[in-house]
């Protein structure tokens, strides 16, 4: 309470004596209020009209020791140092490190510090005109003049600052002979691409090149990995009746001068001759029986896996293709006489398959799919011609067509590509071979039964930039 009536009383002062402005004492009074300190005075000695309390306060606490300064540390020092250094210049740019040697470097004009570069950028033929318009309507660069084919017309020289854009159509082209076939022909003319001429200072030539990386050459790249598996189960019974030999029938009457002296007939099996169970014998009332009886049971279960991987660009496709050509002869015309013309042909036959890959939005990429598998029923014959049997094969196509989305490390599974065929052929002894039970004796079968069934895993993944700095290894 008394320090709040000693400074009323010195407010009351402070207003009734503004000729008085001692700054110390005033000083002093803002201080002991921070500190909350008594004054140690009476407020009767504030009362004082004299004027001298003020003089006399401050004389009472003109040694007392006020905020001591903090010393300077070494971040200070440094934030000092840093605030009074300069800033140095950025290099100048070597256009021959930097843009590559493809270049022309034109001279100093005068009156200028920065001198002109002039560098052609190439793109596959019908795509620069896109370039060439996309630059014109978007670039945040100056565009002293855009023509195409060198028509300036009136365009002036070139402003320092400014970009100068020549397109050149098909601009690249070579020359092509076969040289099996062109001899000494005169090669012709082939158009390779168009090309864009830049011309710009360095810094300009560096913002068309970031606008061309970020709008025609940023195509990113997809890698399809797949993984094809065909399952093939193959079973067959073959069944088959032949002589022992060539000169003993397998019916034969050994009493001399009989109607019928012996009955030979040959239907062994179709896989190997010499793969006979048992041979039979037996002699009934002179009549001797002599076969050999063959018979082959196969499985078979074979399963292949290939994993093939291919690279591609957004929007182009990728072929995975794992194929036979088998030859036949197709028949173009038949003359009058009935003689065929034939020409030699080649049926592809195995499993093929079409990916084109888009990119939606960041990391989902979308694939349009199409695959095949294909392969060899047999042969039908076409006709006969000078004694020869001219066949075509029969062929069994598969195929399955389908877009599907992908999230990165989801694949894609197509199946049921399933085929599976019969066959049931006989030969048999007419009427003896229908004869129940006794019948298989003048008779030869075979059954095959064949199921391929194809599975395909599809991947895909966006390449980054790493994968194509990664070091190759063998």
């Amino acid at each position: 309470m008394l320090v709040l009536a000693c400074l009323a009383t010195s407010c009351t002062l402070l207003d009734s004596a503004p000729e008085v402005q001692d700054e110390k004492a005033r000083t002093v009074f803002e201080d002991l209020i921070a500190r909350g300190e008594p004054v140690g005075s009476t407020p009767a000695e504030f009362d004082d009209p004299s004027g001298n309390t003020f003089d006399r306060v401050a004389g009472e606490y003109a040694d007392v020791p006020g905020p001591v300064a903090e010393e300077p540390d070494d971040l200070d020092e440094f934030s000092d140092l840093v605030a009074a250094a300069t800033v140095p210049d950025d290099p100048p740019i070597n256009p021959y490190l930097e843009f590559g040697q493809n270049i022309i470097w034109y001279p100093l004009r005068e009156g200028e510090t920065e001198r002109l570069i002039m560098k052609p950028y190439t793109f596959p033929k019908g795509s620069g005109k896109m370039v060439f318009d996309f630059l014109q309507s978007y670039a945040t660069f100056p565009i002293h003049a855009a023509v195409q084919d060198g028509a300036f017309g009136e365009a002036g020289p070139q402003p320092s600052g400014t970009v100068l854009l020549d397109f050149r159509p098909e601009f690249s082209v070579e020359s092509y002979a076969n040289p099996r076939t062109a001899g000494l022909a005169a090669p012709s003319s082939v158009a390779i691409s168009d090309v864009l001429f830049v011309t710009a200072n360095a810094q300009q030539l560096l913002e068309v090149e970031h606008f061309l990386d970020i709008f025609a050459a940023d195509v990113r790249q997809i890698e399809i990995e797949a993984k094809i598996v065909e399952v093939r189960t193959f079973e067959s019974l073959d069944l088959g009746v032949g002589p022992v030999d060539q000169n003993t029938p397998i019916f034969d009457v050994s009493n001399p001068g009989t109607f019928v002296n012996g009955v030979g007939y040959n239907f062994p099996n179709s896989v190997d001759a010499a793969e006979a169970l048992f041979g039979l014998g037996a002699v009934f009332d002179g009549v001797t029986f002599n076969a050999v009886l063959e018979a082959v049971a196969s499985f078979e279960n074979v399963q292949i896996i290939s994993r093939p991987k291919v690279a591609v660009r957004e929007g182009a496709r990728a072929d995975i293709v794992n194929i036979t050509r088998i030859p036949f002869y197709r028949v173009t015309q038949v003359n009058a006489a009935g003689v065929p013309t034939t020409t030699l042909d080649y049926q592809d036959i195995g499993v093929q398959m079409y990916v084109i890959p888009r990119v939606v939005g960041r990391n989902t990429v979308t694939l349009n799919i199409d695959i095949e598998a294909s392969q060899s029923g047999g042969s039908s014959v076409s006709f006969v011609a000078a004694g020869t049997t001219i066949t075509v094969p029969e062929i069994s196509k598969r195929n399955a067509r389908t877009i599907v989305r992908l999230e990165p490390g989801q694949a894609v599974i197509l199946g049921g590509l399933i085929s599976e065929r019969k066959v049931e052929r006989e030969s048999k002894v007419p009427l003896m071979g229908d004869i129940p039970i006794l019948g298989k004796l003048f008779k030869s079968t075979v059954e095959s039964k064949e199921i391929t069934n194809v599975l395909f895993f599809i991947r895909p993944r966006i390449l980054e930039g790493a994968d194509f700095n990664s070091p190759y290894e063998e």
